[in-house]
């Protein structure tokens, strides 16, 4: 028995040691560089070292104030133990939610051994987990994902041992810790209140065997974890709330479209005067509340798509690889026999808690514009669904070892699957930083490194905003002190003149740097960091195409593909005065 333990346990620490291995191998070079939210982060993570209060000066415990949106605090403290371990900032930033997604494996494993009480379906669905290219790829940037899916496990874990054992500070624990999801992401916000629901649902016998005060107690905790986070991130913040600039009933085209389709039924959609009163029909069959219905639905059923889950995944590369799906496609085989063993498993409150909650976790992102897709919202749906997966592949290996004439489905199936998993590592470890790195703010960092490396010369700088918002940027690898930002604010208008040293970098949008006049209004003074699109011309290098008269060319930035990200440039001067500028022929307008 005791050897049996062991070998058991041997499995769990290689499971968890390739676990670390993928999600921590080169996390300083893949993803290629650091993303706004990800530097976002970071930043976040060195104010609080650094002051105590998050960069915008706020130190309330519920939230953190970024750029224009309260973010949640659990993925930031991950960050900032992180960031206090080690010395790279990718690995800074990234650290914290990469061991995140080395815990959600092993609480994968918990999950699975509670709900069968076996030890294989446990190590395969670990093993699912450790390789999964949705889970590799949310655990090796700083977004929140990670961290919610971790924080559900664990008060999931701790409400099924409850269940199990009826002890006590179980029963308790699990309130916190549903409590302390919303301090995850903020699609818990809606789903961490669907959760207790559900769970009161699932299980009302065994909390009315608990008795009314315990279960309004178990509430009140539950209340007293959720309640200020979503008054302090709501009513009582500064900003827009997060929901109200991605929810799906704040698209602006849905009231247009519906008023298109009355004007269609009436007739009437040649005739340029608006607000004429429609036909009946159209107030049944286009309205915004069918709208919103079917929008919702369309987002609903294309979570579950093929094309999603096992051939292109998202359309955003910060979220998916290329030809990649967010499941290997052999996984539709555990999928499918998932699905047959929870069915056959229907009579047991646990296995109605799992299908239901995979039936439930996509609602937050289909609420939202972009959710039908969005991977990173919808990691809260790859928990379930991958432990169905694991449990399949665990049935599947049960019933070919109670019949062994399917014998050699288990090594054709172990070998497809492996063969898929090395493809999927090569795909993202040596073509996805490349693929990807317009979309992860590659340059940034070399941009600044060599700003600052000149900044003795110049007393301005000018970042364009043709990309990402470039101020963040600037202060995470400058290493601003946190404390300046406080004290000057986030707004770097072009007006906003405070004088304070801050006042020397401002963003600033090219409008066209192939136009003779726009050279003109370079100033000498002022290094201009500026992207491929503000000014179309190739100089990678300069034996063949000639730098513009007026503009000094001081750096290439260039991506992993040798195209051009950024050029730095200031206005040229000889014999101390201005080069008259000329226009550029070799422009690609």
């Amino acid at each position: 028995m005791r050897l049996k333990k062991n070998i058991t346990l041997v499995f769990v620490a290689c499971i968890l040691l390739l676990a670390i291995v993928v999600r921590f191998s080169k996390l300083d070079t893949v993803p290629s560089s650091l993303f706004f939210d990800e530097i976002d982060m970071g930043y976040q993570a060195k104010s609080l070292l650094a002051t105590g209060k998050d960069y915008r000066g706020s130190s309330s415990p519920f939230f953190f104030r970024s750029v224009n949106s309260d973010r949640t605090p659990l993925p930031i403290l991950a960050t900032v133990l992180s960031t206090s371990i080690f010395k790279s900032p990718e690995y800074q930033v990234r650290g914290g939610i990469a061991l995140a997604g080395v815990i959600v494996v092993l609480l994968s494993m918990l999950f699975s051994l509670i709900l069968t009480k076996r030890k294989t379906p446990a190590l395969i669905t670990g093993i699912v987990f450790a390789f999964s290219p949705w889970q590799i790829q949310f655990s090796r940037i700083a977004f929140e994902a990670e961290v919610m899916l971790m924080i559900l496990f664990a008060s999931l874990i701790v409400f099924l041992y409850w269940i199990a054992s009826k002890k006590t500070w179980a029963f308790f624990l699990s309130a916190f810790l549903l409590g302390l999801n919303v301090y995850t992401y903020r699609t818990m916000s809606l789903f961490a209140p669907l959760t207790v629901l559900l769970l009161l649902c699932i299980y009302y016998k065994d909390f009315f065997k608990v008795g009314t005060v315990k279960v309004l107690l178990w509430l009140s905790v539950i209340g007293m974890m959720v309640l200020p986070f979503l008054y302090a991130t709501t009513i009582g913040s500064a900003d827009q709330p997060r929901i109200a600039q991605i929810s799906v009933f704040s698209d602006p085209m849905i009231p247009i479209n519906v008023m298109r389709n009355r004007e269609l039924d009436s007739g009437d959609f040649t005739n340029p005067e608006i607000g004429k009163k429609p036909i009946f029909s159209s107030l049944v069959f286009h309205n915004k509340v069918l709208t919103y219905l079917t929008e919702f639905g369309k987002n609903y059923y294309r979570n579950f798509s093929t094309e999603f889950l096992f051939i292109s995944g998202d359309s955003n590369r910060r979220h998916t690889p290329l030809n990649s799906g967010e499941l290997l496609f052999v996984d539709i085989v555990g999928l499918i026999s998932g699905f047959v063993f929870i069915s056959k498993n229907l009579k047991f409150k646990k296995y109605k808690l799992l299908l239901c909650l995979f039936l439930l976790s996509p609602v937050p992102s289909d609420l939202t514009m972009d959710g039908a897709n969005h991977a990173s919202r919808l990691v809260l749906m790859s928990g379930p669904l991958l432990l169905i997966v694991g449990l399949g592949y665990a049935h599947l290996f049960n019933f070919v070892s109670k019949n062994r004439k399917y014998i050699l489905l288990i090594p054709i199936i172990a070998s497809i699957w492996s063969i898929s998993t090395v493809i999927n590592l090569h795909n993202y470890f040596i073509h996805y930083p490349i693929d990807s790195s317009r979309q992860f703010g590659y340059g940034y960092k070399k941009s600044v490194e060599k700003i600052n490396e000149l900044k003795d010369q110049y007393k301005f700088v000018r970042i364009t905003n043709s990309n990402d918002p470039p101020i963040l940027y600037y202060l995470y690898w400058s290493n601003i002190n946190p404390k300046e930002v406080q004290e000057y604010g986030m707004d770097f208008g072009e007006n906003s003149i405070k004088n304070k040293h801050l006042d020397s970098i401002k963003p600033f949008e090219f409008k066209d740097l192939c136009d003779l006049r726009e050279i003109n209004k370079l100033n000498k003074d002022t290094m201009y960091l500026v992207s491929y699109n503000d000014f179309p011309i190739d100089l990678r290098t300069t034996s063949n195409v000639a730098v513009p008269a007026g503009i000094k060319l001081l750096s290439v930035f260039k991506y992993p593909d040798n195209e051009v990200a950024y050029y730095l440039i200031t206005r040229d001067v000889k014999d101390g005065k201005e080069v008259v500028a000329s226009e550029n022929v070799n422009c690609k307008k």
